[in-house]
């Protein structure tokens, strides 16, 4: 890794990534570039030199307003598909869009964790715990429900017992009070009809919310065990839940009937009556057979922890710290969910 001398010409740097160099290897034709992004994950666009910048305008005038971002060192391309382009670049016709598109997690329907629940133990901020198995998932739960006050808790879901009200879910559209309550159509670029989901392989595999148990086909297993998952709104309709006609969340486990008004949105403000609604997407996430039945992957990559998670008492657990990534593939919005693998230890 090193930086590029970029202080005086354009330069473009192009690299295959790891996946990239195997499907050109085997040459039996999986080798095709069919498709581009591009980034802007090294730019500080506070250098640029205009008149709202601190100490005014560049005075060699407007062509020399983005010099200092130009001749900005950069990074060489880098091999690794996780760590390029964590910032895509997206570009719209119309100019007079104010406000862009967000996709985000939806803590009312299933609520995430906080730092200082389960009496002062690291839950992840933002994300969830999530049981490997019944015999964890058990010891955190009573009756089949979370113990009280826990927040942020995915309970055992292995085999074709799938528990319907423990699905990941976000929602995408216009976040903004200034913005009357409507719901964006799907013809607006702003709509978003299509997820990439990334989890490593080795814990978990992708499930409707619907609780089937039928694990979704990933796209793609690259090198370093992630798996991509893509979801389209005509071809994987049990994943989501728009207002174009399905009207069925219900059965997703995931609240009542997406319109704007519904109190589970979090685009805009149900009291306010703002924000443009687009879409719901959810899905669940299945312990592999790996870390049900085995400690392997948590001596190799986890650790242990003794914790007294809710009102249970204090126990040894193996733990594994990961992210579920989702990204609007449309949009080019991703976020990241941290979630936190526990398997009690015997």
């Amino acid at each position: 890794m090193a930086f590029l001398d970029n202080s005086g010409d354009i330069i473009l740097d192009a690299v295959l990534t790891d996946e990239g160099r195997k499907r050109l290897a085997a040459g039996d034709g999986s080798f095709r570039i069919v498709k581009f992004a591009l980034g802007d994950d090294e730019i500080d666009y506070a250098l640029y030199e205009n008149g709202n910048h601190p100490d005014g305008a560049n005075p060699s005038g407007s062509a020399y307003y983005d010099l200092s971002i130009l001749q900005t060192p950069v990074l060489e391309a880098v091999t690794n598909n996780q760590s390029g382009i964590r910032s895509k670049l997206i570009n719209y016709t119309n100019n007079s869009y104010l406000y862009l598109p967000v996709v985000k997690l939806n803590n009312i329907i299933n609520p995430t964790g906080s730092s200082g629940l389960y009496d002062g133990s690291d839950v992840p901020t933002g994300g969830y715990l999530m049981a490997a198995d019944s015999t964890t998932s058990d010891l955190l739960q009573t009756g089949g429900a979370p113990l009280a006050g826990v927040k942020g808790f995915l309970s055992y879901n292995g085999g074709n017992v799938i528990k319907t009200g423990n699905a990941i879910c976000v929602d995408q559209g216009l976040d903004s009070n200034d913005l009357s309550v409507q719901i964006l159509s799907p013809s607006d670029p702003r709509y978003e009809s299509q997820y990439m989901v990334e989890v490593d392989n080795r814990l978990f595999d992708i499930c409707s919310p619907e609780g089937n148990g039928v694990s979704a086909t990933p796209s793609f297993i690259d090198d370093d065990q992630i798996a991509t998952y893509m979801f389209m709104e005509n071809t994987s309709s049990q994943y989501f839940a728009t207002t174009q006609g399905r009207g069925s969340i219900e059965k997703f486990g995931l609240g009542d009937n997406v319109n704007q008004t519904n109190s589970t949105t979090v685009i805009g403000s149900t009291a306010l009556g703002t924000g443009r609604y687009g879409t719901r997407f959810g899905f669940i996430l299945k312990a592999s057979l790996d870390i049900q039945n085995s400690t392997a992957l948590f001596n190799q990559i986890g650790s242990a922890t003794t914790q007294g998670y809710g009102t249970s008492p204090a126990a040894t657990f193996n733990v594994i710290n990961t992210v579920v990534r989702i990204t609007g593939y449309t949009t080019g919005y991703r976020m990241d969910i941290p979630i936190k693998v526990l398997k009690k230890s015997n």
